[in-house]
């Protein structure tokens, strides 16, 4: 069994974590799937800031360049759409980062459907979420109607998705607040229990976590885990198995 010497005390060394190096402007998709078992106590709940709603555009014309083309200047339509609409965004999702719609990534998205014969892509409709609005609905009708004007092209069928996502810029701008709100939670705790007791902390170096709280929140939180010890202990040993 080896042992190891926690070291990491409320107050001692929380100034030299470090922030994970990502780009700031990375956008990531939240679903109401993507959820955490569970979570600390201390969490930091905020807005997102898009509301998306995936639309599916299918085509069974005969020949595969016919079906190609159809989608392309059904696409074409959503495009011109949107450029008319400040408010409507198109996006695709590659392994859960949103993307700026283009011709040229939505092309290479083209796949087979489900039956023979048919082919299917996928994009995403989005608006940003004001700081007024307290429900999805309006904004959620709004990305429905803008998706029921769009003309469709030859045998070309647009369908949208039942569930609706939620998508935060650069998560991580949050990790130093949910650590604050973690810092003050258990300073307030050591100081009722008084000057016999500390707070010795884990975690508090981990990425942060999200997951969707409501239509349009999101819940940020860092896997930190502490436990409280008599002032007269000056080490904990701890087996790392």
């Amino acid at each position: 069994m080896k042992i190891l010497i926690k070291t990491l005390i409320l107050g001692g060394l929380l100034a030299g974590l470090s922030i994970p190096a990502l780009a700031q402007l990375d956008e990531i998709i939240v679903t109401a799937t993507k959820r955490v078992d569970s979570s600390p106590g201390i969490f930091l709940e905020t807005k997102g800031d898009y509301l998306l709603l995936e639309v599916r555009i299918e085509n069974d014309s005969r020949g595969i360049a016919t079906r190609f083309n159809e989608i392309s200047e059904t696409v074409d339509n959503f495009i011109s759409a949107s450029r008319k609409d400040s408010a409507i965004e198109l996006s695709i999702v590659d392994d859960g980062f949103v993307r700026p719609l283009s011709k040229s990534n939505f092309k290479s998205g083209i796949m087979g459907g489900n039956r023979p014969d048919t082919s299917v892509a996928y994009l995403k409709v989005k608006t940003k979420i004001p700081d007024t609005v307290g429900d999805s609905y309006k904004l959620a009708t709004k990305l429905g109607a803008f998706v029921d004007s769009i003309d469709k092209v030859g045998r070309t069928v647009i369908e949208t998705e039942d569930e609706i996502s939620v998508s935060v810029v650069n998560p991580y701008q949050y990790r130093q607040k949910v650590m604050d709100l973690v810092i003050i939670e258990i300073n307030d705790i050591t100081a009722r229990l008084g000057p016999d007791y500390r707070a010795v902390i884990t975690g508090l170096d981990k990425d942060v976590k999200w997951t969707r709280s409501g239509d349009l929140n999101l819940a940020f939180h860092i896997p930190y885990e502490f436990q409280i010890y008599p002032t007269s202990i000056s080490t904990i040993i701890v087996p790392d198995y």
